[in-house]
C-alpha cells in the first residue's frame, strides 16, 4: 500500500506534467490526492522541495528505465532497438507513473528545459545520471565491437554521445511539430545507424 508521501509525490507529479511548474499551487496538489494542506507540509516544508523530491523520483524510474532495457537486451543491437523503440513509449511510462491517460511528453520535455534553467541542481543531478547511462553504454559498445558485431574503427565515447543526441535530438524535433511520428522515426533512425556501424552483411 501506498504511504502519504508517495500519494502526495505521484499527484504533484501528474499535475507539474500537465500543467507545469509555475502554474501548480499546493492547493491543487490537495484537490488532487485528497490530503490536507497539512499532511502535505508535514512531508514538504514548500512546493519548491516537494518538485525537487518529485523530480528526483521521476529520474529514478527513468534510470531504472534505461538499466532494463541494458539488462533485458542479450547484445548491442537488441540495446540499439529497445533504445529508440522506447522514445515512443515515454508518455505511457509517465501515465503508468501517474495513473493518467492525459500526459503530453511534450510537456515533459518542455517541464524539463525549464527545470534546468530554474534548478541548477536538477540539471547537475541530470547530467551525473546522463553521464554514468553513457558509461554503461560505452561499455556494451566496447563488447560488441570486441565481439565483431560493429566496425572496429568506431570510437565507443562518441558513438555513446551520438545515440544519446540523436534521441533527445528526435524529441525535441517532436516538441516543434506534431508531424513527426515517434514510433516510425525511431525505427528509422535504429536502421540507419546499425548499418553504418554493424559488420552484418547485408542480404
Amino acid at each position: 500500500m501506498m504511504n502519504s508521501k508517495d500519494k502526495i509525490s505521484l499527484a504533484a507529479l501528474k499535475l507539474f506534467l500537465q500543467k507545469g511548474y509555475a502554474a501548480t499551487s499546493i492547493s491543487d496538489v490537495v484537490t488532487e490526492c485528497k490530503i490536507t494542506k497539512g499532511g502535505i507540509y508535514h512531508h514538504f516544508k514548500n512546493k519548491e522541495e516537494l518538485f525537487l523530491e518529485t523530480i528526483d523520483y521521476l529520474f529514478d524510474r527513468f534510470e531504472e528505465l534505461e538499466r532494463t532495457i541494458y539488462v533485458k537486451s542479450t547484445n548491442f543491437k537488441q540495446v540499439l532497438h529497445a533504445y529508440f523503440g522506447s522514445l515512443s513509449n515515454i508518455s505511457k511510462v509517465l501515465g503508468t507513473m501517474t495513473g493518467s491517460e492525459n500526459i503530453d511528453v511534450n510537456n515533459f520535455y518542455m517541464l524539463m528545459t525549464n527545470v534546468f534553467i530554474k534548478f541548477p541542481q536538477i540539471r547537475e543531478k541530470h547530467g551525473k545520471l546522463h553521464l554514468k547511462n553513457q558509461e554503461i553504454l560505452v561499455e556494451i559498445i566496447n563488447k560488441a565491437q570486441q565481439e565483431g558485431q560493429i566496425k572496429d574503427n568506431i570510437d565507443c565515447e562518441t558513438l555513446s554521445f551520438m545515440i544519446n543526441a540523436l534521441a533527445e535530438g528526435t524529441m525535441i524535433y517532436h516538441i516543434m511539430t506534431d508531424e513527426i511520428d515517434l514510433k516510425e522515426k525511431g525505427e528509422k533512425i535504429f536502421q540507419n545507424l546499425w548499418k553504418s556501424i554493424s559488420t552484418e552483411k547485408e542480404i
